[in-house]
Protein backbone atom coordinates (compact mmCIF):
# COMPACT_ATOMS: atom_id res chain seq x y z
CA UNK A 1 0.00 0.00 0.00
CA UNK A 2 1.01 3.34 -0.80
CA UNK A 3 1.57 6.39 1.61
CA UNK A 4 0.24 10.12 0.67
CA UNK A 5 -0.17 13.34 0.90
CA UNK A 6 -3.94 15.01 0.50
CA UNK A 7 -3.73 18.51 -0.35
CA UNK A 8 -5.83 21.59 -0.37
CA UNK A 9 -4.90 23.86 -3.03
CA UNK A 10 -6.14 27.67 -2.30
CA UNK A 11 -4.82 28.86 1.22
CA UNK A 12 -2.31 26.00 1.99
CA UNK A 13 -0.31 26.19 -1.46
CA UNK A 14 -1.03 29.50 -2.49
CA UNK A 15 -2.46 32.47 -1.50
CA UNK A 16 -6.26 32.46 -1.70
CA UNK A 17 -7.78 36.12 -3.27
CA UNK A 18 -11.01 33.78 -4.02
CA UNK A 19 -11.65 32.24 -7.39
CA UNK A 20 -8.61 31.92 -9.69
CA UNK A 21 -9.60 32.02 -13.12
CA UNK A 22 -6.52 33.46 -14.53
CA UNK A 23 -3.35 31.63 -14.49
CA UNK A 24 -1.16 34.76 -14.39
CA UNK A 25 -3.12 35.38 -10.69
CA UNK A 26 -1.61 32.06 -9.37
CA UNK A 27 1.39 31.59 -7.00
CA UNK A 28 2.71 29.32 -4.85
CA UNK A 29 3.58 30.37 -0.96
CA UNK A 30 7.35 30.51 0.00
CA UNK A 31 8.54 26.99 0.95
CA UNK A 32 5.67 25.40 -0.85
CA UNK A 33 8.37 23.55 -3.55
CA UNK A 34 10.64 22.78 -0.60
CA UNK A 35 7.97 21.38 1.68
CA UNK A 36 6.56 18.69 -1.02
CA UNK A 37 9.28 17.38 -2.35
CA UNK A 38 11.03 16.56 1.24
CA UNK A 39 7.29 14.69 1.65
CA UNK A 40 7.78 13.44 -2.47
CA UNK A 41 11.62 11.95 -1.47
CA UNK A 42 10.61 10.17 1.84
CA UNK A 43 7.89 8.46 -0.57
CA UNK A 44 4.41 9.93 -0.31
CA UNK A 45 1.85 10.45 -3.15
CA UNK A 46 1.14 14.13 -3.81
CA UNK A 47 -2.45 14.21 -4.70
CA UNK A 48 -4.30 17.77 -4.52
CA UNK A 49 -8.04 17.64 -3.62
CA UNK A 50 -9.75 21.13 -3.63
CA UNK A 51 -13.10 22.73 -4.04
CA UNK A 52 -13.81 24.52 -7.24
CA UNK A 53 -16.81 25.52 -7.36
CA UNK A 54 -16.59 29.22 -9.26
CA UNK A 55 -17.03 26.64 -12.34
CA UNK A 56 -20.80 25.93 -11.08
CA UNK A 57 -21.25 29.22 -9.87
CA UNK A 58 -20.14 30.46 -13.76
CA UNK A 59 -16.92 32.33 -12.72
CA UNK A 60 -14.64 30.37 -15.09
CA UNK A 61 -14.10 27.14 -16.97
CA UNK A 62 -13.11 24.04 -16.19
CA UNK A 63 -11.00 24.67 -19.34
CA UNK A 64 -9.63 28.08 -17.60
CA UNK A 65 -9.06 25.93 -13.90
CA UNK A 66 -6.68 23.12 -16.51
CA UNK A 67 -4.63 26.82 -17.25
CA UNK A 68 -4.43 27.67 -13.71
CA UNK A 69 -3.71 23.89 -12.36
CA UNK A 70 -0.72 23.95 -15.75
CA UNK A 71 0.68 27.25 -14.22
CA UNK A 72 0.65 25.08 -10.30
CA UNK A 73 2.50 22.04 -11.89
CA UNK A 74 5.06 24.61 -14.09
CA UNK A 75 5.80 26.57 -10.52
CA UNK A 76 5.93 22.92 -9.06
CA UNK A 77 8.13 21.26 -11.79
CA UNK A 78 10.47 23.97 -10.90
CA UNK A 79 11.18 23.03 -7.38
CA UNK A 80 11.68 18.86 -9.16
CA UNK A 81 7.90 18.38 -7.61
CA UNK A 82 5.18 16.65 -9.11
CA UNK A 83 1.66 16.24 -8.33
CA UNK A 84 0.47 12.53 -8.39
CA UNK A 85 -2.96 13.42 -9.29
CA UNK A 86 -5.34 16.64 -8.97
CA UNK A 87 -9.15 15.51 -7.95
CA UNK A 88 -11.59 18.50 -7.98
CA UNK A 89 -14.94 19.04 -6.76
CA UNK A 90 -16.58 21.80 -9.54
CA UNK A 91 -20.18 21.93 -7.36
CA UNK A 92 -22.04 24.24 -5.25
CA UNK A 93 -25.16 23.54 -2.96
CA UNK A 94 -27.06 26.65 -4.01
CA UNK A 95 -25.76 26.51 -7.97
CA UNK A 96 -26.36 22.90 -9.91
CA UNK A 97 -23.28 22.07 -12.55
CA UNK A 98 -24.08 19.88 -15.29
CA UNK A 99 -27.50 19.01 -13.07
CA UNK A 100 -26.02 18.48 -9.84
CA UNK A 101 -25.42 20.10 -6.58
CA UNK A 102 -25.77 17.49 -3.94
CA UNK A 103 -22.93 15.53 -4.36
CA UNK A 104 -20.39 13.55 -2.41
CA UNK A 105 -17.04 15.48 -3.58
CA UNK A 106 -17.60 18.55 -1.96
CA UNK A 107 -15.42 19.15 0.95
CA UNK A 108 -16.24 18.40 3.80
CA UNK A 109 -17.78 15.12 1.80
CA UNK A 110 -15.37 12.60 1.58
CA UNK A 111 -15.95 11.46 -2.33
CA UNK A 112 -12.59 12.65 -3.68
CA UNK A 113 -10.47 11.56 -0.86
CA UNK A 114 -11.99 7.77 -0.84
CA UNK A 115 -11.57 7.60 -4.85
CA UNK A 116 -7.89 8.35 -4.87
CA UNK A 117 -7.42 5.93 -1.48
CA UNK A 118 -9.03 3.20 -3.73
CA UNK A 119 -7.29 4.21 -6.77
CA UNK A 120 -3.95 4.61 -5.50
CA UNK A 121 -4.10 1.91 -3.21
CA UNK A 122 -3.39 4.15 -0.29
CA UNK A 123 -2.65 3.22 3.34
CA UNK A 124 -4.39 6.00 5.54
CA UNK A 125 -2.99 5.25 8.52
CA UNK A 126 0.28 6.09 7.05
CA UNK A 127 -0.96 9.37 5.28
CA UNK A 128 -2.43 13.10 5.93
CA UNK A 129 -4.61 15.54 4.69
CA UNK A 130 -3.39 19.15 4.22
CA UNK A 131 -5.37 22.01 4.43
CA UNK A 132 -6.40 25.86 5.99
CA UNK A 133 -9.83 25.31 6.67
CA UNK A 134 -12.14 23.22 8.86
CA UNK A 135 -13.61 21.64 5.59
CA UNK A 136 -9.93 19.78 5.07
CA UNK A 137 -10.04 18.93 8.85
CA UNK A 138 -13.43 17.47 8.41
CA UNK A 139 -12.73 15.58 5.46
CA UNK A 140 -9.24 14.36 6.75
CA UNK A 141 -11.70 12.54 9.90
CA UNK A 142 -14.75 11.81 7.16
CA UNK A 143 -12.14 9.38 5.32
CA UNK A 144 -10.25 8.43 8.65
CA UNK A 145 -6.90 10.17 7.37
CA UNK A 146 -4.86 12.01 10.01
CA UNK A 147 -5.32 15.92 9.30
CA UNK A 148 -2.90 18.53 9.68
CA UNK A 149 -4.33 22.60 9.57
CA UNK A 150 -2.01 25.21 8.07
CA UNK A 151 -2.99 28.38 10.14
CA UNK A 152 -1.77 30.91 12.45
CA UNK A 153 -3.91 29.74 15.44
CA UNK A 154 -5.98 26.84 16.19
CA UNK A 155 -10.08 26.22 15.07
CA UNK A 156 -12.19 25.95 18.10
CA UNK A 157 -12.95 22.37 18.86
CA UNK A 158 -10.29 21.04 16.61
CA UNK A 159 -7.75 22.30 19.28
CA UNK A 160 -6.09 18.37 19.02
CA UNK A 161 -5.44 18.74 15.22
CA UNK A 162 -1.64 19.69 14.52
CA UNK A 163 -1.58 23.00 13.35
CA UNK A 164 1.54 24.86 11.50
CA UNK A 165 1.65 28.33 10.16
CA UNK A 166 3.46 27.30 7.21
CA UNK A 167 3.26 24.04 5.08
CA UNK A 168 7.23 23.58 5.21
CA UNK A 169 6.58 23.28 8.94
CA UNK A 170 3.80 20.85 8.00
CA UNK A 171 5.99 19.12 6.17
CA UNK A 172 8.91 18.57 8.88
CA UNK A 173 6.33 17.41 11.08
CA UNK A 174 4.60 14.94 9.27
CA UNK A 175 8.39 13.83 8.70
CA UNK A 176 9.45 13.40 12.40
CA UNK A 177 6.45 11.12 12.96
CA UNK A 178 6.92 7.37 13.32
CA UNK A 179 5.06 5.74 10.69
CA UNK A 180 7.09 7.24 7.99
Amino acid sequence: MNKAIFLDRDGTLNPDPGYISNPDDYELYDGVKEALAKLKKAGYLLILITNQSGISRGLFTEEQLDKVHNKMKRLLKEGSVTLDAIYYCPHHPDHPYKGVSDCNCRKPKPGLILQAIKEFDIDVKKSYMIGDRTSDIKIGLASNVPPVCIAKTFFKDYENIPTFPTLLEAADWILSQNNN
